[in-house]
C-alpha cells in the first residue's frame, strides 16, 4: 500500500513539473497569436513577422502552479485574463497599430478566494461585454462586465 501511495505521489509531482507553462491563443487576426505564461500571467503578442510585444508583465512572478487562463471575447482585440485561484480579472487588449492601446486593465482586483488551487471559471453571457465568474467548488457566481470606459467595468455577486 505504501509503495502504491509513493508511486502516485511521484507521478503527480512529475506531471506537475512537466505541465505546460506557455499557452498560445490564435487571434482572429491570422498574423497574431497571444502567448500566455499560465503560471505568472505574463502576456505577449506574437506576430508572424517576428514582432513580439509585451501586453502584460507577470502578475505572480514566483508561482509554480498553473493558475491563469485567457478567455476570448466577441471583440477580436480583447481577451479576459482570469486568475483561476483568486477570481481576479483583467481586460487585455492587443493591437496591430503601434499607436493603439495594448495592455491589461483591471476588472476585479479583489481576491474572492485565498486557496492555492484552481477553482474559478468564466462563462459567457448573451451580451458580448458580460460574463459569469463561477466558483466551481461552492457554486458562487458573479456577473462582470468589461468595457473600454472605466465607468462601465464592474463585477457584482449574484
Amino acid at each position: 500500500m505504501k509503495k502504491a501511495i509513493l508511486s502516485l505521489v511521484v507521478l503527480l509531482v512529475t506531471v506537475n513539473g512537466y505541465a505546460k507553462t506557455f499557452e498560445f491563443y490564435q487571434t482572429q487576426n491570422i498574423h497574431n497569436k497571444i502567448r500566455l505564461n499560465n503560471k505568472t500571467g505574463e502576456l505577449y503578442q506574437i506576430q508572424s513577422d517576428g514582432l513580439k510585444v509585451k501586453i502584460q508583465s507577470g502578475i505572480t512572478p514566483k508561482s509554480s502552479a498553473t493558475r491563469y487562463s485567457l478567455y476570448e471575447t466577441k471583440n477580436m482585440w480583447n481577451y479576459i485574463l482570469l486568475d483561476n485561484f483568486s477570481g481576479k480579472l483583467w481586460q487585455c487588449q492587443y493591437s496591430v497599430d503601434a499607436n493603439s492601446h495594448r495592455g491589461c486593465i483591471t476588472i476585479n482586483n479583489k481576491a474572492l478566494s485565498s486557496t492555492n488551487r484552481s477553482k474559478f471559471t468564466i462563462e459567457p453571457m448573451t451580451s458580448m461585454f458580460q460574463f459569469y465568474l463561477v466558483n466551481q467548488d461552492s457554486g458562487e457566481m458573479w456577473q462582470f462586465q468589461w468595457n473600454f470606459n472605466e465607468d462601465y467595468r464592474w463585477i457584482k455577486k449574484l
